[in-house]
C-alpha cells in the first residue's frame, strides 16, 4: 500500500503569450483509491504566497514561472503531498491524494460510474458498479451484493437482508446519504424475498463496515451500510435505460447551467409475470416502484447546496382462493375447504437538503436536514374447515374442525432528523471529527394477530364411533398492538485521527446517545489501531461499545419511562492482518488476502421467537446477554481479463435467556460456516461471463415432535429444545453472460441471467401444524427454484 501521491494522468502546462517567463499549469486533484475528483482542494507553490484551489471537478489553473518548484497539496482528511514540477511544455502529472485513515479502513464496495475499472487502485478492495452486478442474481441489488463478502451470511438468493458476523438483520445501520433508512425493502409481503428500494446506478459508493466501526456511527450493534448518491455530470447529458423480465429503470443526468448539476432515475417492476413463469401462483401480484434523485447546486466558491429525494412504493394483492371438497356416502356426508385473502401497501420516502461548507483546505462543514416518512397497510385472512356429518340425520355431525388466521398492520414511521459534523485538518498528521445530531421521531401502529383452531366431536349421539370426546376451543391465540408514541433522539461524537508515524495510526473517540422515550444515555468509547508492517502487510485492531435504542417492535411501553425496554449492548474486539502484492506487470494484477477474528460480547439482549416465515417476534425485555465470535477470511485476484473473490467465515453465537433455567444456546444467526465466491471472465469481443456459488451450512432451528394428547383426543406438538436442530445446508449456483455491442449508435449489452443454475431445493425452515383431518404435518418451507432473466441496457 502505497503512500503519498500517485502520477499518473494529465497536468498540462502552456506558456503564457505575453511572457515567456510564466506558464498556466492546470491539473487534477482525486481521490487515491476511488479517482473521484477531490472539490476545493487547496494549492500552494513552496516558498512563496503563490496558490489557488481545485474548482467543482476537482480541477485547478495557475500561473507559474518557468524552472523547477513544488507543489504542495492538501485536503481535509487526506495526507498532504508535496510534488515537485518542472514547469515547461508537456509536462503531465494527476495529484491522487491518500486519505488519512487509508490504514484503517475496510471492506468498500465502490459503484461510481464512468470511472473505468484499469483506475481501480491496488491499495483497496473497490468493486465497480459492474462487479456489484456481477454478484447479485437477475435483480442488481447493492444490498444483495453484501451477500458474497466476509462477515456476512443471508441464505436466500431473493432477500436483500443479511446478518453480520452473529447479529440480527435489525442490528446492521442503514444509511442513505446520511440519514437513517428503518425498512429499505421492496416485496414485504413475501417473507421469503426482498429487494431494496435503492437504485444502484444512482450510487456514488457503498461503504460496508462489518464491526469496529468508528463513532460517527451509533445506534446499531453489528455492522454499518454507508450508501451514498452521486451528483450528476456537470459537462454533457446522458444516462442509462436497462430492461429485463423482472424491471425497467431508467437514469438521466446532466448540468444545469453553470453552477449545478441533476441525476434522476425511475424504476418500474413487473415481478409478477416471472412468480406465474416459475410456478409459485398467478394469484400473486407484487409490484413496486421507485422514484430517486439528486440536484446539487454551488452557491459559491466552497459552499455547494444538494437535494437528495427518494421514494419507494409497493402494492401486493392476491387473488381470493376458495377450495371445497364434498364426498358423500350412503351413511355420512364429508365436506372440507378453505379461504385466502391477502394485500398490503407501503411507501417510503425520504427527503434531504445538504449543505457542504469547506471553509478551507483544512476545515469542511456539513449539515443536513431530513424527513424521512414510512407507510404500511397489511390485511391478511386464512380460514380452513373440515366436518362430517350423518347423511341420514342431516345437520347432525359426527367430527368438525375450523382452523383461523387473521393479521392486519397499519404502521405509520414519521421522523425528522438534523445532523451536523465538523471536520478539521489540524496538521498533516493529525485531524479530528466533531458532530452532533438530534432526530424527532413518530410511531404509529396498530397491529392485529388471531390465530384459532377448534374442533368439535359428537360422541354422545354416536357412541359407536372411533370419535369419542367433545372438544372445543383446542388452542386461540391473538393479540392487538397500538401504539402512538412521538419522542427524540440526541448525539454527539468526536473522533481524533493521528497518525503516529508513516506507519501506525490510530483513531480515538466517542460518542454520547441519548433516547427519551427510555431515558437512557449511553457513553461509547472507541479505538481503532493499523500498523503497516511492511509494503503490502497491515495489521489492525479496534474495541469499543455499540448500544442500540429498541425500535417500535421493541418498546416495552408507548409513554416516556425509565422503566421502558433498554438499550442493547455489544463490546467489539477485532483484530486483522491485510495482505497485498502485485502479481503482474501492472496494478492491475495483485493478490489480496484477509483474515480477521472477532469477538462480540452482548449485554442487555432482547430474546426473540423467529417464526417459520422468518418474521421475528421480540420479548420487549432486556431479558438476554450472549456473545459471537469466529473468524472471516478474504482472498481476491485480479488479472487481465479476469477477477474474482473467495470469502470464508466461521462463526459460534450464542445467547442465555436469563432465568429461564435452559443456559446458553445457538443464536437464530448463528451459522458456523459460510462459504461465498465470484468470478468474472472478459473473454474478449465484449463477451464476459461471471459465476457465484455460495454455501451455508445451516442456521439453527427449534424441532417439535408429535404427540397424542388421548385426554383432548388430538395431535399436539411439543416444543423441543430451542434452536437444537439444524436447517439443511444452502447451496447455489448462479451464472451471468452478458455481450456488448452498438445499436443505433449507442453502446448497448445484452444478458443472460441464471439463479440458481442447478435447481437446488433450499429449505428456509419448517413448519409444525395439522392437516384437515387433525393429524400432524411437518412442512418444508422452500426457496427458489432455477429463475432465468434476459435484458438489455442502453446508454444514451
Amino acid at each position: 500500500m502505497k503512500s503519498g501521491i500517485l502520477i499518473s494522468l494529465v497536468l498540462s502546462v502552456s506558456c503564457s503569450a505575453f511572457s515567456q517567463d510564466f506558464c498556466t499549469v492546470r491539473g487534477t486533484v482525486r481521490d487515491g483509491a476511488t479517482h473521484e475528483p477531490l472539490v476545493f482542494a487547496n494549492i500552494s507553490v513552496a516558498g512563496t504566497r503563490l496558490g489557488t484551489a481545485t474548482d467543482a471537478r476537482g480541477t485547478f489553473s495557475i500561473e507559474l514561472p518557468r524552472g523547477k518548484t513544488v507543489l504542495r497539496c492538501s485536503y481535509v482528511g487526506y495526507k498532504t503531498a508535496e510534488i515537485p514540477i518542472s514547469v515547461d511544455n508537456e509536462i503531465r502529472v494527476l495529484i491522487n491524494l491518500d486519505a488519512m485513515d487509508i490504514l484503517l479502513q475496510d471492506v468498500t464496495v465502490y459503484a461510481y460510474q464512468g470511472v473505468e475499472r484499469e483506475h481501480m487502485s491496488a491499495s483497496l478492495l473497490s468493486l465497480q458498479s459492474e462487479e456489484i452486478k456481477n454478484s447479485t442474481a437477475v435483480i442488481p441489488d447493492v444490498l444483495r451484493s453484501t451477500h458474497m463478502l466476509p462477515g456476512v451470511s443471508a441464505n436466500n438468493e431473493f432477500s436483500a437482508k443479511f446478518n453480520v458476523r452473529g447479529g440480527n438483520q435489525d442490528e446492521n445501520l442503514i444509511l442513505v446519504n446520511g440519514t437513517q433508512m428503518y425498512d429499505p425493502y421492496h416485496v414485504k409481503e413475501v417473507p421469503n424475498a426482498s429487494i431494496s428500494i435503492m437504485m444502484m446506478d444512482m450510487i456514488r459508493k457503498m461503504d460496508l463496515m462489518t464491526g469496529g466501526f468508528p463513532a460517527r456511527y451509533g445506534d446499531k450493534m453489528s455492522a454499518v451500510v454507508d450508501i451514498q448518491y452521486r451528483e450528476g455530470d456537470r459537462d454533457r447529458y446522458k444516462g442509462t435505460a436497462t430492461a429485463s423480465l423482472t424491471d425497467a429503470d431508467i437514469v438521466a443526468e446532466g448540468p444545469l447551467g453553470e453552477d449545478a448539476s441533476f441525476i434522476f432515475g425511475v424504476r418500474k417492476s413487473y415481478f409478477e409475470y416471472l412468480l406465474k413463469y416459475i410456478n409459485r401462483g398467478s394469484y400473486h401480484h407484487p409490484s413496486f416502484y421507485d422514484a430517486q434523485g439528486v440536484v446539487d447546486y454551488s452557491l459559491s466558491s466552497g459552499h455547494t447546496l444538494f437535494f437528495k429525494f427518494l421514494h419507494a412504493g409497493d402494492s401486493y394483492t392476491q387473488d381470493p382462493l376458495t377450495h371445497r371438497y364434498v364426498a358423500n356416502s350412503p351413511t355420512t356426508a364429508q365436506r372440507s375447504g378453505d379461504s385466502l385473502n391477502n394485500r398490503g401497501q407501503y411507501y417510503s420516502t425520504l427527503l434531504s437538503l445538504q449543505s457542504v461548507n469547506i471553509m478551507s483546505s483544512s476545515a469542511i462543514v456539513k449539515t443536513e436536514l431530513s424527513l424521512h416518512d414510512q407507510r404500511e397497510n397489511e390485511r391478511f385472512w386464512d380460514n380452513e374447515y373440515s366436518d362430517i356429518r350423518d347423511s341420514i340425520g342431516g345437520q347432525s355431525l359426527f367430527d368438525s374442525s375450523y382452523t383461523l388466521h387473521l393479521y392486519g398492520n397499519d404502521l405509520r414511521i414519521w421522523a425528522m432528523a438534523l445532523n451536523s459534523m465538523f471536520d478539521y485538518q489540524v496538521s498533516s498528521l493529525y485531524g479530528i471529527k466533531i458532530g452532533l445530531s438530534y432526530e424527532h421521531i413518530t410511531y404509529a401502529q396498530d397491529q392485529l394477530f388471531q390465530y384459532t383452531f377448534d374442533r368439535y366431536t359428537n360422541s354422545v349421539q354416536y357412541p359407536d364411533t372411533t370419535i369419542s370426546h367433545d372438544i372445543e376451543n383446542i388452542l386461540d391465540i391473538g393479540f392487538n398492538n397500538l401504539l402512538n408514541t412521538q419522542s427524540w433522539k440526541s448525539a454527539g461524537y468526536v473522533e481524533s485521527l493521528l497518525q503516529l508515524s508513516d506507519h501506525l495510526l490510530l483513531n480515538m473517540g466517542g460518542r454520547f446517545d441519548y433516547f427519551d422515550l427510555n431515558k437512557a444515555p449511553t457513553w461509547s468509547p472507541r479505538i481503532q489501531l493499523a500498523y503497516q508492517v511492511r509494503e503490502g502487510l497491515t495489521l489492525r485492531g479496534a474495541w469499543g461499545f455499540f448500544y442500540q435504542s429498541p425500535n417500535y417492535r421493541q418498546i416495552a411501553h408507548p409513554a416516556a419511562s425509565d422503566t421502558n425496554t433498554r438499550s442493547q449492548k455489544a463490546i467489539h474486539y477485532v483484530f486483522g492482518v491485510d495482505y497485498q502484492a502485485n502479481v503482474g506487470p501492472d496494478y492491475q494484477n495483485f493478490l489480496r488476502v484477509k483474515v480477521e477474528g472477532f469477538y462480540k460480547d452482548y449485554d442487555n439482549l432482547m430474546s426473540a421467537y423467529l417464526t417459520s416465515s422468518g418474521i421475528v417476534y421480540y420479548s420487549r425485555k432486556n431479558d438476554a446477554l450472549g456473545s459471537a465470535k469466529g473468524v472471516d477470511v478474504y482472498v481476491m485476484y485480479s488479472a487481465s481479463g479476469f477477477y474474482g473473490w473467495v470469502s470464508y467465515g466461521y462463526l459460534s453465537s450464542t445467547q442465555d435467556v436469563r432465568d429461564d433455567g435452559y443456559g446458553s444456546f445457538p443464536r437464530n444467526t448463528d451459522q458456523r460456516h459460510t462459504l461465498a465466491a465470484v468470478g468474472n471472465l472478459d473473454l474478449g469481443t465484449l463477451w464476459n461471463v461471471s459465476a457465484r456459488f455460495v454455501y451455508g451450512s445451516g442456521y439453527p432451528f427449534t424441532p417439535s415432535t408429535a404427540a397424542y394428547d388421548s385426554a383432548k383426543v388430538t395431535w399436539q406438538w411439543i416444543r423441543g429444545t430451542s434452536n437444537s436442530g439444524r436447517i439443511p445446508p444452502y447451496i447455489r449456483t448462479d451464472l451471468r453472460i452478458s455481450k456488448g455491442f452498438e445499436m443505433f449508435g449507442l453502446a448497448t449489452s445484452a444478458f443472460l441471467d441464471i439463479s440458481n443454475v442447478f435447481n437446488t431445493m433450499n429449505i428456509q425452515s419448517f413448519r409444525y401444524t395439522r392437516d384437515g383431518n387433525g393429524n400432524p404435518l411437518k412442512q418444508e418451507i422452500e426457496l427458489w427454484p432455477i429463475i432465468p432473466s434476459v435484458g438489455l441496457s442502453v446508454r444514451f
